[in-house]
């Protein structure tokens, strides 16, 4: 059981990994990058610094892994990784309020 338990655990904190890199992967050319003219799509969200954007990819990807390890806590019953997910989702509110305090006062 306890083989199971750990293999379980591995396999999602690689599969976490895997989805963090593909979001940042993903998010990345689409950011930094103008579409091309080939047909390829546009953003249609309002211009902001890149520096505040990937701020606010990694709040998500920070909430997103808080998330995922909350519920692998709540599965395996393994306390511990409950609390640090819950842990790190309110990282993620945390780093999203500064984000929003950039954006009002420009500092971005």
């Amino acid at each position: 059981m306890k083989h199971q338990l750990r293999f379980l655990r591995q396999l999602a904190a690689t599969c976490l990994g895997l989805a963090f890199s593909l979001l940042v992967l993903i998010a990345t050319p689409a950011l930094s990058s103008p579409a091309q003219a080939s047909g390829a799509f546009t953003l249609s969200a309002p211009h902001l610094p890149l520096a505040a954007t990937a701020g606010r990819v990694k709040a998500d990807a920070k909430e997103f892994e808080g998330k995922t390890q909350e519920s692998i806590g709540n599965v395996t019953g393994n306390q511990g990784d409950r609390l640090a997910g819950m842990a790190k989702q309110t990282e993620a509110k945390v780093r999203n309020a500064v984000e929003d305090v950039k954006d009002k006062t420009g500092m971005s």
